[in-house]
């Protein structure tokens, strides 16, 4: 199903990788969750079937995209997602993000409103308070010590995986533990802090959203998502049975949650 790794020059020549998905004639632009990358969806575009074209980048230094000079922010991750567009001849998409995914989901909705047909936010929140943002802003200060990652392995993924964390034998779980220790601790911690600045990309106006969250998510609580679906004039609120990335862990379970609010959709129509 998958296509070679495609290779687009971001918007300050740095290269951004991205892949394809599935040939079907709805659209979603899919951001990935913190230290993983775009192959991650592969699953969940089998699971929403042929009618589905999933494009996914791995966003700048995370899996085969270069990191480049410039400053980690949302508006410029956002500015690489619109290069990866272009590159398509994409004019509008609908935008699908988990954890960090959802962040970027929301900064390239407000940063690109004309660009975005609907928003889909799993497993994400919609703001930092002040207590929010200072343990995000210690996590960060971890990583970046020169055994950060490897201290952060195991908080990580139980975040990722709950109890099952501990399962060795689980592929998801050895794959997800492989990826985050071979990552850079200070673009995770870049990222950590870009994270907390979501809230600036609010828009009064946003497109059709839907939130979902995991029931199990030990990294996203429930009342986190109900704070982002209820922060969003108009959004859907559905749980998913699954922790934090019920996504990839169980692509049938959130296909079967997403789907109803893509079938409603009237973008398909053109």
């Amino acid at each position: 199903m998958p296509d070679a790794p495609r290779v687009v020059t971001g918007p300050d020549g740095n290269a951004m990788a991205y892949r394809q998905f599935g040939n079907g004639p709805r659209l979603i632009t899919c951001l990935h969750s913190l230290a993983l990358d775009g192959s991650w969806y592969e699953p969940l575009a089998r699971a929403l079937g042929e009618d589905y074209r999933l494009l996914a980048p791995d966003f700048r230094g995370h899996g085969a995209s270069e990191r480049g000079e410039a400053p980690i922010t949302l508006d410029r991750i956002a500015a690489d997602v619109a290069a990866v567009w272009d590159a398509e001849g994409i004019e509008r998409s609908v935008v699908l993000g988990i954890s960090l995914g959802g962040v970027m989901a929301q900064a390239v909705t407000g940063s690109l409103a004309s660009r975005v047909e609907a928003q889909i936010l799993v497993a994400t929140r919609g703001a930092y308070d002040e207590a929010a943002a200072a343990a995000t802003t210690a996590r960060a200060d971890d990583l970046r010590a020169p055994d950060g990652v490897e201290r952060a392995e195991k908080s990580m993924l139980q975040r990722w995986f709950g109890d099952g964390a501990s399962n060795g034998s689980d592929p998801l779980v050895r794959r997800a533990r492989e990826q985050f220790l071979g990552s850079d601790g200070n673009i995770v911690a870049d990222y950590l802090i870009a994270m907390t600045r979501v809230g600036e990309f609010r828009t009064e106006s946003p497109p059709r959203t839907l939130v979902v969250g995991g029931d199990d998510d030990r990294s996203t609580p429930r009342a986190v998502t109900e704070q982002l679906a209820a922060s969003i004039p108009g959004a859907e609120l559905r749980l998913a049975h699954g922790g934090h990335l019920v996504a990839f862990d169980d692509p049938n379970e959130v296909a079967a949650t997403i789907r109803p609010f893509l079938d409603r959709l009237e973008c398909w129509a053109g």
